[in-house]
């Protein structure tokens, strides 16, 4: 018998799994309903802008200290996330542009919505806090396209 790779013994349910079971059970109930109304209520469109505000808005709630550098930006955000228990994120300069990955959010499984839904709360977070730091209004941020990996979100500032 072939030895069993990482990748092969890794199981695409698992980190959903253990990421609704980081939901308190207190809310789980009530987020998926609430979830479920908005998404009847609001076209995808709105629903999508519904997150992208209520991210903007925790970014303006949930202030970052002033930052020099952009590793100075993503230990701030990181402190932030790892407060809130919502992940971590990873930031590389690709020189033209800014990429940003968001690991282990558990929105997804707490809205009960796929990842590229769930992205439009980060993206407005993100992007309200790198317009703080100095990004430039030619700038713009969007989110990639998912590449698969389960809680995995990521985010691209470049010029328009």
């Amino acid at each position: 018998m072939p030895p069993i790779s990482p990748q092969d013994a890794f199981d695409e349910e698992l980190l959903p799994h253990l990421a609704l079971e980081r939901v308190s059970v207190q809310w789980a109930g009530f987020l998926g309903v609430l979830s479920d109304e908005l998404q009847t209520r609001l076209d995808a469109d709105g629903f999508s802008e519904l997150l992208v505000s209520m991210g903007q808005r925790l970014s303006q709630a949930v202030q970052l200290p002033a930052c020099e550098e952009l590793g100075d930006v993503e230990a701030a955000v990181n402190k932030v996330w790892a407060q809130l228990r919502w992940g971590y994120a990873k930031f590389k300069d690709n020189g033209q542009s800014l990429v940003i990955e968001h690991h282990a959010c558990p929105l997804p499984a707490a809205l009960q919505v796929d990842t590229e839904v769930a992205a439009g709360f980060l993206l407005g977070a993100y992007a309200g806090w790198l317009r703080t730091a100095g990004a430039p209004s030619s700038l713009e941020l969007t989110c990639l396209p998912a590449d698969g990996r389960p809680m995995c979100m990521a985010f691209q500032l470049a010029a328009n």
